[in-house]
């Protein structure tokens, strides 16, 4: 996929913003780390492989998980390689596990990169993802003030013609959703050697209230982190409803 120089600029000047929110916002650090937390623990052991970050963007992951290869399309300083999500530069079945945090509703072809997943992975290598999740309440909150489109009609694993050119920033929030509920079937079904071992729903009201890296926090720090310890103590039912972020969990078999 083709990256002009004007979207090069433009991509890491969006990376350098994000880094300075980052280290201004103490909620998104805090809602960070528990992603990141939820990730590491689902992570297969590092004598499994080598265990690789595709979409690294501002490269938050290296403060987690410390031996992630790091990696994004644009390439930053602060990344290992330039790598594109369809067409992974890395042996057949080499690598232990492959980690995306806000990243699949990003790809141009879901398909083409599972393809590559099932490719690069060793067995009993993992996929482990951490993205959008359109629930009753998330739908309302990021249909009207995300500046991500978010569209329901569309076919989550429609390949589109490689090579287009594109913006890495192009998106569609419902992918994660899309995919693994109503379209689980053709997943699985497309997929085989991929298992989903585990789906979960995260992130209530504390995620928009942490202002995300587009606004100022909506709540002071004591107020917000009431708030972020209440949310842990909900159940999952619950969090279908209100959760704004799903954490898959995939198993190469």
């Amino acid at each position: 996929m083709p990256i002009s120089d004007e979207q090069r600029a433009r991509t890491i000047e969006r990376f350098e913003r994000h880094r300075r929110t980052w280290a201004e916002n103490p909620a998104l650090r805090a809602l960070y780390a528990e992603w990141y937390g939820r990730i590491a623990d689902a992570l297969p052991s590092p004598a499994a492989g080598p265990r690789v970050e595709i979409g690294s963007g501002p490269g938050f992951a290296r403060n987690f998980v410390s031996d992630l290869e790091l990696t994004d399309l644009v390439r930053a300083p602060w990344h290992d390689r330039e790598v594109s999500a369809d067409a992974l530069p890395y042996r057949d079945a080499s690598l232990g596990a492959i980690v995306l945090l806000d990243v699949l509703h990003h790809l141009p072809s879901p398909r083409r990169f599972f393809a590559e997943a099932v490719r690069v992975l060793r067995p009993g290598g993992r996929l482990v993802m951490c993205e959008p999740y359109i629930s009753t309440l998330s739908y309302l909150v990021y249909k009207l003030f995300h500046d991500e489109p978010l569209a329901w009609r569309v076919d989550p694993l429609a390949d589109h013609a490689a090579g287009d050119a594109r913006d890495p920033f192009d998106s569609n929030q419902a992918i994660p959703t899309l995919l693994f509920g109503r379209a689980r079937p053709a997943f699985e079904a497309a997929f085989p050697a991929l298992a989903i071992r585990h789906l979960e729903h995260l992130a209530g009201p504390s995620y928009p209230a942490s202002g995300g890296f587009s606004r100022a926090p909506l709540l002071p720090w004591p107020v917000w982190s009431f708030l972020h310890r209440l949310e842990a103590r909900l159940p999952s039912a619950v969090l279908r409803r209100i959760g704004f972020r799903l954490l898959v969990v995939i198993e190469r078999i």
